[in-house]
């Protein structure tokens, strides 16, 4: 079986895994960034794994070609449409934990006030209750209601840390059909036909589900004002589920407290890019991050681990794990 990785970050996992060294694989290693090399391969392969597939590698497949292999969660970046329907696909995860930490840490810094504090000391004020009867107060962990929109992995992850700190997680997704009060994760999940309702018992509004045409602009000026002025977004799903615009004017204008954003509209293409067209770096109640979240030391291995499986999986004729598009191996 030959196989094109364009993952950087996978690939080195691939080429030094023992269970793929004694198996029929041919691996070879394109860069996403080298599209000419890239599609002559994908013509002459029958796998591919990577984050990014577009038009152009779907239109370059042969009739050999059988698996594509995303090394992430979100389709969002995969020509779908433009493949064969004998293309088996399937994602993977391994990040769950890594995103779960990311929003609890967060959490606790912008409802603490963590940045501006520091800034405010580095400027050579020391604003404390004792020393300000004004400086804000702040709330710890337990009782805070976390409103989760999508339950998949990385969202179950969140609610399983939010709930070990003693925080309430509660949840929508899209395949709910009704209210659950037993979900053990959980105090209560429901259909995406309770978004309000989340978000008006919400301190704390955690994004975590995928783009697609239903969710494009979900969190719209009218839902951040349900957020309302003590609420905190958090974006660790996909840029345009947020609605950039509404979501500056509310953190400038105070109709919401503060946002921590890990993924925006565009995905920045050079070290100096600019998350967004809007000014959120001017404004002190607002962590951002190059959408990083994922990132930790075991986040590759683990998606490696799956990739590795899913490959072995396929010679040996077994339907892959985590299959989004069903075809001729599921």
């Amino acid at each position: 079986m030959r196989v094109v990785v364009s993952d950087e970050n996978i690939w080195p996992y691939l080429r030094d895994s023992e269970d793929l060294a004694d198996r029929t694989i041919e691996l070879t290693h394109v860069p996403f960034t080298d599209p000419a090399r890239l599609l002559d391969e994908i013509g002459r392969a029958d796998a591919y794994v990577g984050v990014h597939f577009d038009d152009a590698c779907a239109r370059a497949v042969g009739p050999g070609f059988a698996f594509l292999q995303i090394t992430a969660a979100g389709t969002d970046h995969v020509a779908l449409d433009g493949l064969p329907t004998s293309v088996t696909v399937a994602n993977a995860y391994g990040h769950g934990r890594s995103i779960a930490e990311h929003v609890l840490m967060v959490t606790l810094a912008t409802r603490r006030h963590l940045l501006w504090r520091d800034a405010e000391l580095r400027q050579g004020r020391w604003r404390t209750r004792m020393t300000d009867p004004t400086a804000p107060l702040f709330a710890t962990l337990p009782g805070t209601v976390v409103g989760i929109i999508g339950l998949g992995h990385i969202g179950r992850a969140i609610a399983r840390l939010s709930r070990a700190v003693g925080m309430r997680p509660i949840g929508v997704r899209r395949s709910a059909r009704h209210r659950d009060t037993t979900d053990p994760d959980l105090e209560w999940t429901d259909g995406m036909a309770a978004l309000d309702e989340l978000i008006d018992a919400s301190d704390v509004l955690v994004v975590a589900c995928p783009l697609t045409d239903e969710t494009r602009g979900l969190i719209d000026a009218a839902r951040l004002r349900r957020l309302g002025a003590a609420g905190t977004l958090v974006n660790v799903g996909r840029g345009a589920v947020v609605d950039e615009a509404a979501l500056y004017a509310a953190l400038r204008d105070g109709t919401i407290a503060s946002a921590a954003l890990d993924v925006w509209n565009t995905q920045a293409t050079s070290n100096t890019a600019p998350p967004s067209p809007h000014p959120f770096t001017e404004l002190d109640n607002v962590i951002v991050t190059p959408h990083y979240s994922a990132t930790a030391d075991n986040t590759y291995q683990d998606r490696a681990d799956e990739v590795v499986d899913n490959l072995v999986r396929c010679l040996d004729g077994v339907p892959p794990r985590n299959t989004v598009r069903s075809g001729a191996l599921s």
